[in-house]
């Protein structure tokens, strides 16, 4: 697990700390790779990641339409960074539904803190903000906003040691408003597959397309459980056999890739 939290600070939103003073177009996330995808970490406030639904725990699994399964975590990352205020289309699942929003990329800026000037902001965060703009140089037009700030990739809360150290502050720079906030679609009623059921013995899908689909299934910690392959599936219900008597009760994230579009969904297995 620590291997993966220091993989969410080279991720879409946060730097490690020798890449502090890092300015890119993010959506305002903090993620680790997981074989389906990536999963949220942490939802940065006053990003438009939190304008959107995207929340903690939910996994984007396409980005514009691209699979993120079995990509590294550099390749995932580069695919939710990008050119500020250009909209991006993000599929992922939260909870037992698979959905998309669309999301405008806002300058964000990573800069090493001291536990002294993160006391300031807590305590005077007008004051701290004026005093950091007034000393940090920027390469581009425009105010920067500190909205949050960070130790290791975890949000630091009020309460927490402000002497600590690894401290990240996170900045945002809004060239526009961001994108107006579209609906967010249920993609399980029209995506491409739909998965039917789950038990010990088999998965049940039920696919719109012909094609070689792809199933596969991990657990709530993001370990990858089967990956079950049907080579010329036909549209209609599918049946995929698989042995699941040693793997323990539980919820699991079930995916269904098929001719390049993927859809997944939480399930129970008893």
């Amino acid at each position: 697990m620590k291997r993966f939290i220091k993989a969410s600070l080279l991720a879409a939103m946060v730097a490690a700390p020798v890449m502090a003073d890092e300015a890119f177009g993010g959506i305002g996330v903090t993620i680790y790779q997981l074989r389906n995808g990536v999963k949220v970490a942490e939802v940065i406030p006053g990003t438009p990641a939190a304008e959107s639904k995207l929340q903690a725990g939910d996994v984007i699994i396409a980005v514009d339409g691209q699979s993120l399964a079995r990509q590294d975590i550099e390749t995932s990352k580069d695919m939710l960074r990008g050119q500020v205020n250009k909209p991006l289309e993000i599929t992922f699942v939260s909870g037992a539904d698979t959905l998309t929003s669309v999301i405008r990329r806002a300058q964000l800026t990573v800069k090493d803190l001291e536990g002294e000037q993160v006391q300031a902001w807590y305590g005077d965060k007008a004051l701290f903000k004026a005093a950091e703009l007034e000393t940090y140089a920027s390469a581009t037009e425009g105010n920067k906003q500190l909205v949050a700030v960070l130790q290791r990739g975890t949000l630091l809360k009020q309460d927490a040691d402000l002497s600590a150290r690894d401290l990240n502050g996170i900045y945002v720079e809004k060239a526009e408003e961001f994108a107006p906030k579209a609906p967010v679609q249920n993609m399980n009623k029209v995506g491409a597959a739909t998965l039917k059921g789950i038990t010990r013995k088999a998965v049940g899908v039920d696919l719109k397309v012909a094609g070689n689909a792809i199933v596969t299934i991990m657990s709530a910690e993001g370990e990858q459980v089967a990956v079950l392959r049907l080579d010329n599936a036909q549209p209609g219900y599918n049946t995929l056999k698989w042995n699941g008597e040693n793997v323990p009760a539980g919820r699991y994230m079930v995916t269904v890739e098929i001719n390049g579009s993927i859809s997944g969904k939480n399930a129970v297995l008893k």
